[in-house]
Protein backbone atom coordinates (compact mmCIF):
# COMPACT_ATOMS: atom_id res chain seq x y z
CA UNK A 1 0.00 0.00 0.00
CA UNK A 2 1.17 3.49 -0.75
CA UNK A 3 1.34 4.58 2.86
CA UNK A 4 2.89 1.28 4.00
CA UNK A 5 0.09 0.28 6.37
CA UNK A 6 0.17 -3.27 7.79
CA UNK A 7 -1.45 -5.17 10.66
CA UNK A 8 0.32 -5.40 13.96
CA UNK A 9 -1.66 -6.53 16.99
CA UNK A 10 -2.92 -10.09 17.45
CA UNK A 11 -5.90 -8.93 19.46
CA UNK A 12 -6.99 -6.51 16.74
CA UNK A 13 -7.07 -9.18 14.05
CA UNK A 14 -8.47 -12.24 15.78
CA UNK A 15 -11.15 -12.97 13.27
CA UNK A 16 -13.30 -14.68 15.88
CA UNK A 17 -13.94 -11.28 17.48
CA UNK A 18 -16.05 -8.48 16.05
CA UNK A 19 -13.67 -6.38 14.04
CA UNK A 20 -10.89 -7.79 12.00
CA UNK A 21 -10.20 -4.27 10.83
CA UNK A 22 -8.84 -5.30 7.47
CA UNK A 23 -10.79 -8.53 6.89
CA UNK A 24 -13.24 -7.64 4.16
CA UNK A 25 -13.79 -10.86 2.27
CA UNK A 26 -17.03 -11.72 4.10
CA UNK A 27 -19.22 -9.35 2.11
CA UNK A 28 -19.87 -9.08 -1.61
CA UNK A 29 -20.63 -5.82 -3.44
CA UNK A 30 -24.17 -7.04 -4.15
CA UNK A 31 -24.93 -6.78 -0.44
CA UNK A 32 -24.19 -3.06 -0.32
CA UNK A 33 -27.73 -2.07 -1.35
CA UNK A 34 -29.35 -3.82 1.62
CA UNK A 35 -30.45 -1.85 4.73
CA UNK A 36 -27.44 -1.11 6.91
CA UNK A 37 -26.85 -1.20 10.63
CA UNK A 38 -25.38 1.95 12.16
CA UNK A 39 -23.51 3.23 15.20
CA UNK A 40 -25.46 4.96 17.93
CA UNK A 41 -22.87 7.71 18.59
CA UNK A 42 -20.11 8.85 16.22
CA UNK A 43 -17.35 11.43 16.60
CA UNK A 44 -15.24 12.38 13.57
CA UNK A 45 -12.47 14.96 13.89
CA UNK A 46 -9.47 15.99 11.76
CA UNK A 47 -6.24 14.52 13.10
CA UNK A 48 -3.59 16.93 14.37
CA UNK A 49 -0.86 14.28 14.47
CA UNK A 50 2.40 15.21 12.81
CA UNK A 51 3.21 11.63 11.76
CA UNK A 52 1.56 8.76 9.85
CA UNK A 53 1.30 6.30 12.74
CA UNK A 54 -2.19 4.77 12.71
CA UNK A 55 -4.14 3.15 15.53
CA UNK A 56 -7.30 1.06 15.17
CA UNK A 57 -9.04 -0.64 18.09
CA UNK A 58 -12.29 -2.60 17.76
CA UNK A 59 -14.58 -4.21 20.34
CA UNK A 60 -18.22 -5.34 20.11
CA UNK A 61 -19.17 -1.96 21.59
CA UNK A 62 -16.79 0.49 19.97
CA UNK A 63 -14.50 1.31 17.05
CA UNK A 64 -11.70 3.82 17.62
CA UNK A 65 -9.48 4.98 14.78
CA UNK A 66 -6.68 7.49 15.24
CA UNK A 67 -4.88 9.32 12.45
CA UNK A 68 -6.43 7.21 9.68
CA UNK A 69 -6.61 8.03 5.99
CA UNK A 70 -10.00 7.94 4.34
CA UNK A 71 -8.97 5.08 2.07
CA UNK A 72 -8.22 3.03 5.20
CA UNK A 73 -11.76 3.71 6.43
CA UNK A 74 -13.14 2.74 3.02
CA UNK A 75 -11.20 -0.52 3.12
CA UNK A 76 -12.67 -1.27 6.55
CA UNK A 77 -16.17 -0.59 5.28
CA UNK A 78 -16.24 -2.36 1.91
CA UNK A 79 -15.15 -5.72 0.46
CA UNK A 80 -12.03 -4.37 -1.22
CA UNK A 81 -8.48 -5.58 -0.73
CA UNK A 82 -6.36 -2.83 -2.25
CA UNK A 83 -6.44 0.91 -2.79
CA UNK A 84 -6.23 0.13 -6.51
CA UNK A 85 -9.92 -0.85 -6.18
CA UNK A 86 -10.92 2.72 -5.21
CA UNK A 87 -11.59 5.11 -8.09
CA UNK A 88 -12.32 8.87 -8.21
CA UNK A 89 -10.91 9.62 -4.77
CA UNK A 90 -10.74 13.44 -4.32
CA UNK A 91 -7.24 14.84 -3.82
CA UNK A 92 -7.98 16.05 -0.28
CA UNK A 93 -9.13 12.55 0.72
CA UNK A 94 -5.78 11.06 -0.27
CA UNK A 95 -3.81 12.93 2.41
CA UNK A 96 -6.09 14.25 5.17
CA UNK A 97 -6.31 12.10 8.30
CA UNK A 98 -9.06 11.66 10.87
CA UNK A 99 -9.82 10.48 14.40
CA UNK A 100 -13.01 8.46 14.71
CA UNK A 101 -14.75 7.22 17.84
CA UNK A 102 -17.93 5.23 17.12
CA UNK A 103 -20.08 3.41 19.66
CA UNK A 104 -22.97 0.95 19.29
CA UNK A 105 -25.91 0.60 21.65
CA UNK A 106 -26.00 -2.28 24.13
CA UNK A 107 -28.76 -4.10 22.24
CA UNK A 108 -26.74 -4.16 19.02
CA UNK A 109 -23.56 -5.26 20.83
CA UNK A 110 -25.43 -8.10 22.51
CA UNK A 111 -27.01 -9.18 19.22
CA UNK A 112 -23.69 -9.40 17.39
CA UNK A 113 -22.15 -11.69 20.00
CA UNK A 114 -24.47 -14.51 19.00
CA UNK A 115 -23.84 -14.19 15.25
CA UNK A 116 -21.53 -16.32 13.09
CA UNK A 117 -18.16 -14.74 12.31
CA UNK A 118 -19.08 -13.69 8.77
CA UNK A 119 -22.26 -11.99 9.96
CA UNK A 120 -20.39 -10.07 12.67
CA UNK A 121 -17.96 -8.83 10.05
CA UNK A 122 -20.84 -7.82 7.78
CA UNK A 123 -22.52 -5.86 10.61
CA UNK A 124 -19.37 -3.87 11.29
CA UNK A 125 -18.86 -3.17 7.60
CA UNK A 126 -22.43 -1.91 7.33
CA UNK A 127 -21.96 0.36 10.34
CA UNK A 128 -18.79 1.79 8.82
CA UNK A 129 -20.65 2.35 5.53
CA UNK A 130 -23.41 4.21 7.38
CA UNK A 131 -20.77 6.36 9.07
CA UNK A 132 -19.23 7.27 5.70
CA UNK A 133 -22.61 8.07 4.19
CA UNK A 134 -23.80 10.14 7.16
CA UNK A 135 -20.64 12.08 7.97
CA UNK A 136 -18.69 12.17 4.68
CA UNK A 137 -21.84 12.15 2.47
CA UNK A 138 -20.39 9.27 0.47
CA UNK A 139 -22.16 8.22 -2.70
CA UNK A 140 -20.71 5.41 -4.81
CA UNK A 141 -21.37 2.64 -7.27
CA UNK A 142 -19.63 -0.63 -8.11
CA UNK A 143 -17.69 -1.21 -11.30
CA UNK A 144 -15.30 -3.79 -12.69
CA UNK A 145 -12.03 -3.46 -14.58
CA UNK A 146 -9.23 -5.75 -15.67
CA UNK A 147 -6.20 -4.81 -13.58
CA UNK A 148 -2.72 -6.16 -12.88
CA UNK A 149 -2.97 -8.61 -9.97
CA UNK A 150 -0.90 -11.22 -8.18
CA UNK A 151 -2.11 -14.81 -7.99
CA UNK A 152 -1.22 -17.02 -5.03
CA UNK A 153 -0.46 -20.60 -6.10
CA UNK A 154 1.30 -23.70 -4.78
CA UNK A 155 5.01 -23.77 -5.63
CA UNK A 156 6.59 -26.46 -7.80
CA UNK A 157 7.64 -28.72 -4.91
CA UNK A 158 4.28 -28.60 -3.16
CA UNK A 159 2.74 -26.90 -0.13
CA UNK A 160 4.55 -26.92 3.21
CA UNK A 161 1.49 -25.76 5.16
CA UNK A 162 0.42 -27.63 8.30
CA UNK A 163 -3.28 -28.53 8.38
CA UNK A 164 -5.14 -27.18 11.41
CA UNK A 165 -6.13 -29.81 13.97
CA UNK A 166 -9.20 -28.71 15.90
CA UNK A 167 -9.30 -29.47 19.63
CA UNK A 168 -11.49 -32.39 20.78
CA UNK A 169 -15.01 -31.57 21.98
CA UNK A 170 -15.37 -30.81 25.69
CA UNK A 171 -16.76 -33.43 28.06
CA UNK A 172 -20.46 -34.07 27.65
CA UNK A 173 -20.53 -33.10 23.96
CA UNK A 174 -21.33 -35.70 21.31
CA UNK A 175 -17.92 -36.76 19.92
CA UNK A 176 -19.53 -37.28 16.51
CA UNK A 177 -20.90 -33.73 16.37
CA UNK A 178 -19.32 -31.26 13.98
CA UNK A 179 -16.48 -29.43 15.81
CA UNK A 180 -17.12 -25.78 16.58
CA UNK A 181 -15.03 -23.45 14.42
CA UNK A 182 -12.80 -21.53 16.85
CA UNK A 183 -12.18 -18.77 14.31
CA UNK A 184 -8.94 -17.58 12.78
CA UNK A 185 -6.10 -16.03 14.73
CA UNK A 186 -3.91 -13.77 12.58
CA UNK A 187 -1.10 -11.47 13.61
CA UNK A 188 1.78 -9.84 11.79
CA UNK A 189 4.36 -7.31 12.90
CA UNK A 190 7.67 -6.24 11.42
CA UNK A 191 8.09 -9.21 9.11
CA UNK A 192 6.79 -11.91 11.47
CA UNK A 193 3.41 -13.56 10.83
CA UNK A 194 1.63 -16.18 12.93
CA UNK A 195 -1.66 -17.70 11.75
CA UNK A 196 -3.89 -20.38 13.30
CA UNK A 197 -6.82 -21.95 11.46
CA UNK A 198 -6.37 -19.72 8.42
CA UNK A 199 -7.70 -20.20 4.89
CA UNK A 200 -5.88 -19.40 1.68
CA UNK A 201 -8.66 -16.94 0.75
CA UNK A 202 -7.98 -15.05 3.98
CA UNK A 203 -4.22 -15.20 3.34
CA UNK A 204 -4.60 -13.77 -0.17
CA UNK A 205 -6.75 -11.01 1.29
CA UNK A 206 -4.08 -10.08 3.82
CA UNK A 207 -1.25 -10.30 1.29
CA UNK A 208 -3.12 -7.69 -0.76
CA UNK A 209 -2.39 -5.19 2.03
CA UNK A 210 1.36 -5.86 2.10
CA UNK A 211 3.68 -3.16 0.82
CA UNK A 212 5.45 -5.64 -1.46
CA UNK A 213 2.30 -6.17 -3.50
CA UNK A 214 2.38 -2.58 -4.83
CA UNK A 215 -1.38 -2.07 -4.24
CA UNK A 216 -2.30 -5.06 -6.41
CA UNK A 217 -5.08 -7.42 -5.42
CA UNK A 218 -3.85 -10.94 -4.59
CA UNK A 219 -6.15 -13.76 -5.76
CA UNK A 220 -6.20 -17.25 -4.26
CA UNK A 221 -5.56 -19.93 -6.88
CA UNK A 222 -3.96 -22.51 -4.58
CA UNK A 223 -6.95 -24.89 -4.69
CA UNK A 224 -6.26 -25.64 -1.03
CA UNK A 225 -9.70 -25.65 0.65
CA UNK A 226 -8.59 -26.68 4.14
CA UNK A 227 -7.58 -24.54 7.12
CA UNK A 228 -3.91 -24.28 8.07
CA UNK A 229 -1.50 -23.06 10.75
CA UNK A 230 1.70 -21.31 9.71
CA UNK A 231 4.49 -18.96 10.70
CA UNK A 232 6.22 -16.72 8.16
CA UNK A 233 9.33 -14.59 8.62
CA UNK A 234 10.60 -12.11 6.03
CA UNK A 235 12.33 -8.76 5.67
CA UNK A 236 9.78 -6.07 4.75
CA UNK A 237 10.60 -4.24 1.53
CA UNK A 238 10.04 -0.92 3.28
CA UNK A 239 9.48 -0.21 6.95
CA UNK A 240 5.76 -0.51 7.54
CA UNK A 241 3.67 1.51 9.94
CA UNK A 242 1.32 -0.58 12.03
CA UNK A 243 -2.23 -0.58 13.20
CA UNK A 244 -1.42 -0.35 16.89
CA UNK A 245 -3.34 -0.71 20.10
CA UNK A 246 -1.99 -0.06 23.58
CA UNK A 247 1.55 0.38 22.29
CA UNK A 248 0.62 3.21 19.91
CA UNK A 249 3.41 5.73 19.67
CA UNK A 250 6.21 3.35 20.57
CA UNK A 251 9.17 3.21 18.18
CA UNK A 252 8.86 0.50 15.53
CA UNK A 253 11.58 -2.18 15.79
CA UNK A 254 14.32 -2.16 13.18
CA UNK A 255 13.84 -4.48 10.21
CA UNK A 256 15.96 -7.64 10.21
CA UNK A 257 17.56 -7.50 6.77
CA UNK A 258 19.05 -10.99 7.22
CA UNK A 259 15.60 -12.45 6.52
CA UNK A 260 14.49 -13.29 2.96
CA UNK A 261 12.12 -11.16 0.92
CA UNK A 262 8.40 -11.87 1.23
CA UNK A 263 8.35 -13.61 -2.17
CA UNK A 264 11.28 -15.85 -1.27
CA UNK A 265 9.90 -16.58 2.20
CA UNK A 266 6.57 -17.71 0.75
CA UNK A 267 8.32 -20.33 -1.38
CA UNK A 268 10.94 -21.48 1.12
CA UNK A 269 8.78 -21.55 4.24
CA UNK A 270 5.23 -22.24 3.00
CA UNK A 271 5.68 -23.80 -0.43
CA UNK A 272 3.63 -21.03 -2.04
CA UNK A 273 4.37 -18.41 -4.68
CA UNK A 274 2.83 -15.28 -6.14
CA UNK A 275 2.93 -14.49 -9.83
CA UNK A 276 1.86 -11.49 -11.88
CA UNK A 277 -1.32 -11.73 -13.92
CA UNK A 278 -4.33 -9.70 -15.03
CA UNK A 279 -7.91 -10.31 -13.92
CA UNK A 280 -11.29 -8.53 -13.62
CA UNK A 281 -11.39 -6.72 -10.27
CA UNK A 282 -14.34 -5.11 -8.45
CA UNK A 283 -14.02 -1.32 -8.15
CA UNK A 284 -15.55 1.03 -5.61
CA UNK A 285 -16.25 4.11 -7.74
CA UNK A 286 -16.79 7.28 -5.70
CA UNK A 287 -19.49 9.56 -7.08
CA UNK A 288 -19.50 12.08 -4.23
CA UNK A 289 -17.46 12.66 -1.08
CA UNK A 290 -17.19 15.62 1.32
CA UNK A 291 -15.07 16.52 4.29
CA UNK A 292 -16.87 15.29 7.41
CA UNK A 293 -19.63 17.32 8.97
CA UNK A 294 -19.04 18.80 12.41
CA UNK A 295 -19.86 16.68 15.46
Amino acid sequence: MASCVSIAMHRLLTVAALGGALVTYAQSPSQAAQPKHSFEVVSVKPSAAANDSTSVNTTPYRVRCENVLLRQILMMAFPIRSESQIENMPDWAKSERFNIDAKVDEETAAATKGLPREDRQRWQQEMMQSLLEDRFHLKFHWGKKELPVYVLTVAKNGSKLKATVLPPPPPGVDPNAKPRDPGTSFSTNNGHMVVTNGSMEMFANQLSHMTEMDSRVVLDRTNLPRRFDWTLDWSPERQQNSFRGADSGNPTPAVDTSKPSLFTALQEQLGLKVEQDKAPVDLLVIDHLERPTEN
